[in-house]
């Protein structure tokens, strides 16, 4: 049996920072923040360097991290995005009707209600698909 520290993709959650580091401090530079730009790119650096060293440890999350873990993990991952889920989507409720409150018009938090309104409604059809 291997270890559990060598299964998965320890680097991961690492390249999904990189990615969106890279993609963060592209659009920073197109904006002509050059200064921000970089300083994103490091601490997108970092963190991905930290996610990529947390993901080597023996911890629920590092096996997250890896995209690993046993049954316990995943279920425990698919609660907290669950939970996650929720708590954002309040807060796009909040955000509209405040928004509304202030200007009349529920902005960018309705567009997020809209979509994750969206995103409900088709999750059972593709979940009963895959199960």
């Amino acid at each position: 049996m291997t270890d559990t520290i060598r299964r998965g993709h320890r680097g991961a959650a690492a390249a999904v920072l990189l990615v969106g580091g890279v993609a963060v401090a592209v659009a920073t530079w197109a904006n002509g923040q050059y200064g921000w730009a970089i300083a994103a790119l490091g601490i997108y650096a970092a963190l991905a360097a930290g996610a990529f060293v947390w993901a080597g440890r023996r911890t629920d999350v590092g096996a997250l991290l890896r995209v690993d873990g046993d049954e316990r993990q995943r279920g425990l991952d698919r609660d907290a995005t669950a939970i996650t889920g929720l708590v954002l989507s309040l807060a796009a409720v909040i955000g509209a009707v405040i928004q509304i409150g202030r200007t009349g018009n529920p902005g960018v938090y309705g567009l997020f209600c809209v979509i994750a309104g969206a995103a409900y409604t088709a999750s059972p059809l593709v979940l009963r698909r895959h199960r």
